[in-house]
């Protein structure tokens, strides 16, 4: 059982499972009894069935189906494909907004001394994440080497950078999301949030785009408001990516409140 949850662990990674795949591992997760060499794989699909409540405002669901279903004439296929390749973005999105949360949850259940596990995961996510390694991994063992970031009781700068150099560089979407989503616990150290600002100049990738906007306007990043109004500009992007930037650029320019 363990060896076929491992192929779809590939499989989801790569972006090829079906609804009824990924039903099995999300039911697999929730087990307790879950193998220790899977454990870093168990967070976020278990923190996927605890937020299935939390959707996308109202407001930009109507606005984002109206963009990517016009006339009948237009491709069709490839406007449904971006839908759901969306859809997953935000979803995962709000599963990075919980990454906090899910992180107490994970210490508070945790016997083990933090002091003594430390060594190892910052070793092995070093490892894994750095430059050199990328083309003799998998997208599935990067996405582990990230998620073990969770685990870490403290910050380290050399892992916050290589968070930095993933979510900006790795040939894999989904490995660029997770590290995204891993950065917002590092949010409060130097150079994080600068990072992410600048992320949103490089990424071209729709979900990409649309998760770092959604992650600086929920951090209250109001320091960002430029780099999304260009994006919002930007007649070269999707016309999704642009109305989520024009709907977060006007949230922050909202804002009274300092900038975290």
């Amino acid at each position: 059982m363990n060896q076929d949850i491992e192929v779809l662990l590939e499989k989801y990674y790569d972006g090829d499972t079906t609804l009824e795949e990924e039903k099995v591992l999300k039911s697999f997760f929730q087990n307790e009894n879950v193998p220790a060499h899977l454990q870093s794989h168990a967070a976020q699909f278990r923190y996927y069935v605890e937020s299935a409540h939390e959707q996308p405002t109202i407001t930009f669901d109507e606005r984002l189906n109206l963009i990517l279903n016009p006339a009948p004439e237009k491709p069709i296929k490839k406007l449904t494909s971006w839908f759901m390749r969306i859809a997953a973005g935000l979803a995962l999105v709000l599963v990075g907004f919980g990454g906090g949360a899910l992180y107490n949850k994970l210490q508070n259940n945790s016997v083990a001394d933090v002091a003594e596990i430390d060594v190892a995961p910052i070793q092995e996510i070093k490892t894994v994440l750095a430059f050199e390694h990328t083309q003799s991994t998998s997208a599935s063992e990067r996405i582990q080497a990230v998620n073990q970031s969770y685990t870490l009781s403290k910050a380290d700068q050399d892992i916050t950078q290589l968070l930095v150099n993933t979510l900006n560089f790795d040939p894999n979407v989904n490995v660029r999301l997770a590290s995204c989503q891993a950065l917002l616990r590092f949010k409060d150290e130097q150079g994080v949030t600068e990072s992410l600002i600048q992320s949103l100049g490089i990424q071209t990738d729709p979900i990409l785009q649309i998760t770092l906007i959604e992650t600086l306007v929920a951090i209250k990043e109001k320091r960002a408001v430029d780099q999304i109004q260009q994006l919002a500009k930007d007649q070269q992007i999707l016309e999704a990516v642009r109305t989520k930037a024009q709907e977060g650029a006007h949230k922050l320019s909202q804002e009274t409140s300092p900038s975290v």
